[in-house]
């Protein structure tokens, strides 16, 4: 248990000095959602919302907004956790090697994702709220905080095989286009075939149309980013299980 609180601290504090990901958090995330929700045609557009099937009605600026918050807590949270996992790993091979539990390790960068969606996702749902009025705002919170945790995962799957920042960067960044450009109602005709439900950010935007515009709790979405987080997940800490496998303890030498 030592151990792991240990852990937690350092990677908790670590993870509080990256200094662009906290500047992406205070300005990058209010900007997009004021672009978003002011720059956007307030006209209102009819979509069908895949998850239930049924036809809603909503503003453009407001079904932007969302997809362009899911956007950026996808961006910001995968990069966070990208530059984290990468900058401990040499470190993180190296308490292995001297014996520290990799329970403790496993423990603490899942204690780190876990604090950082849900500072990220309660920060840009407040936004959120200072333009909008959802039906269901605890449940946009939910669904923003679900993307949160897929890209998180994503980021440290990525930055086991992937060398530099740059490349996880622009990787996390063209995956969170590819994935919600298509589903936005309003700027895509495919929002409404069966390919987007393959697509990781897929529960979340669902959710968060649901939250915003109906009274019915729909959970059935988030199942679709429970898999994708656990296929992430999964991914990385066998990637991490076996990049410290056969480190033990160096041997004491005789006198």
């Amino acid at each position: 248990m030592n151990a792991y609180l240990v852990a937690c601290r350092y990677a908790l504090l670590a993870m509080a000095k990256n200094r662009l990901a906290a500047v992406l958090l205070v300005a990058f995330i209010p900007m997009w959602i004021t672009v978003a929700k002011t720059l956007t045609t307030p006209k209102t557009f009819p979509f069908r919302l895949r998850a239930t099937g049924t036809w809603l009605r909503a503003g453009g600026d407001e079904i932007t907004m969302i997809s362009g918050s899911l956007n950026a807590v996808s961006l910001l949270v995968g990069f966070l956790m990208f530059s984290a996992a990468r900058r401990t790993r040499a470190f993180d091979r190296r308490l292995t090697a001297s014996g520290y539990p990799r329970t403790a390790l496993i423990g603490a960068k899942l204690t780190t994702l876990l604090v950082a969606s849900v500072l990220v996702s309660a920060y840009a749902t407040a936004w959120m709220l200072l333009f909008w009025s959802p039906l269901q705002p605890f449940l946009l919170g939910i669904a923003v905080l679900a993307i949160c945790l897929v890209y998180g995962a994503m980021g440290m799957c990525l930055a086991l095989f992937l060398r530099g920042e740059v490349e996880g960067l622009v990787t996390i960044i063209m995956t969170s286009i590819i994935d919600l450009a298509p589903q936005n109602p309003v700027a895509s005709t495919a929002a409404d075939r069966t390919l987007v439900e393959l697509l990781p950010g897929y529960g979340s935007l669902q959710t968060s149309l649901a939250a915003g515009f109906t009274r019915n709790t729909t959970l059935s979405p988030l199942v679709h980013s429970a898999v994708w987080l656990t296929a992430m997940m999964t991914t990385a800490l066998a990637a991490f299980a076996f990049r410290t496998r056969g480190h033990r303890p160096p041997r004491r030498l005789s006198s």
